[in-house]
């Protein structure tokens, strides 16, 4: 495909927007996420046949000081997903991590990950107390692992055999991004 088909093809995707996902987007979320769950299953720590079902998902998506779901659509389709959740303990407040991030494959390459991304940082950046953002990337997961790292993101650690799908162990980078540290706000 040339520069000019690759343009043109570029023109029919219209723009997409991330938000804040609520307990009214639990079957959208949930076909996203089993979708993820069994086109990438090294990449995720949960398996389908354990997801929650829907009500619990719904009620996994109210949001909370502690935890929320963004949503990236294009018009009413949820087309990609990820997580902010905030470490639980007292004197862990100060981290988040990001997790879940998941595209739907004719949306990749668009920006859509990005976007998710960014508006998760937003978040946290803007939450009182956070100064770090931590997540964990599967080490075949390259393009997710060039995502990240192009926001600032660095990979301190890798954990081997993480994970093991049909006989097969998989090792995580563990990646981290130091966000304003003027973002001293008591948790």
């Amino acid at each position: 495909m040339n520069e000019n088909q690759i343009m043109e093809s570029l023109q029919y995707i219209s723009p997409v927007s991330v938000r804040v996902l609520t307990p009214a987007d639990a079957e959208a979320y949930r076909s996203v996420r089993l979708r993820a769950l069994h086109e990438q299953p090294p990449a995720f720590g949960s398996l389908p046949e354990v997801e929650p079902n829907l009500s619990e998902t719904a009620a996994r998506l109210a949001e909370s000081d502690e935890r929320c779901f963004f949503g990236a659509f294009q018009g009413e389709q949820l087309i990609g997903i990820i997580r902010l959740s905030r470490y639980s303990a007292p004197n862990e407040k100060h981290r988040a991590y990001l997790a879940g991030l998941y595209v739907l494959p004719p949306f990749r390459r668009h920006g859509c990950g990005q976007a998710l991304v960014r508006e998760v940082l937003s978040r946290a950046a803007n939450a009182p107390g956070i100064r770090r953002v931590n997540l964990t990337v599967v080490t075949q997961q390259k393009a997710a692992i060039r995502l990240y790292q192009s926001f600032g993101f660095r990979i301190y650690g890798t954990e081997p055999e993480t994970f093991s799908r049909d006989g097969q162990f998989y090792d995580e980078h563990l990646m981290t991004l130091e966000l304003n540290s003027g973002n001293d706000r008591n948790a």
